[in-house]
């Protein structure tokens, strides 16, 4: 679980501050883009505002994610095929600690950002409704500009962000490698992988 950790200490603030593109023909993508767009600016103006406690800027940031995030298809989704047939109850149990454990990593680390630039530089749509959105990211903490894409998907006109991708890895397919290996080596229980997200949410 390592990796995961490393994977989303670096990326996951930008989740919301979550495949490969398919050669086929390229839609508009105009809504997804303007959808990252805007809520990166919003994200960004949670980090900077100074009237904020750290708390309050926690709770907001918490509250901002709920809102751009599907969190619970991705959670549904790192369970692989574990997910299929799972009881609706351990299923519950999962995805709310697989969100509060995302939640507890990007709260150790929010002081560290808020004076980065993020700029959309154009999108794919996979199919319509379900789109990657390229985006760089540059100044504040980070060294070097970082490119980073996004998985959005859109139905009844409301986005989503189901994943992203940074240094070549796609955080939620690389979550869902790591989980399901975990849940195979403690005899297939979803609730094993539960109980250790839990257990990291509480070091």
């Amino acid at each position: 679980m390592n990796s995961i950790l490393l994977a989303a200490k670096t990326v996951l603030p930008w989740i919301v501050i979550t495949m490969m593109i398919i050669s086929t023909p390229v839609f508009s993508g105009t809504l997804e883009e303007e959808f990252v767009r805007q809520n990166a600016d919003k994200g960004l103006a949670i980090l900077r505002d100074q009237s904020l406690s750290n708390t309050e800027r926690a709770e907001q940031f918490g509250l901002f994610i709920d809102q751009t995030v599907d969190g619970k298809r991705v959670a549904r989704f790192v369970l692989g095929k574990y997910a299929r047939g799972l009881d609706k109850t351990v299923l519950a149990e999962f995805q709310e600690a697989f969100t509060r454990y995302a939640k507890s990593i990007y709260q150790d680390n929010l002081s560290k950002y808020g004076g980065e630039t993020i700029i959309v530089t154009g999108s794919v749509d996979r199919k319509p409704g379900d789109s990657i959105v390229e985006t760089t990211i540059s100044g504040g903490a980070l060294d070097k500009p970082l490119n980073v894409r996004w998985r959005v998907r859109t139905k009844n006109g409301i986005s989503k962000i189901i994943d992203l991708e940074a240094f070549g890895i796609w955080l939620a397919v690389q979550q869902r490698s790591e989980i399901t290996a975990y849940i195979a080596n403690n005899g297939g229980t979803v609730s094993a992988a539960t109980l250790m997200l839990q257990e990291r949410i509480a070091d």
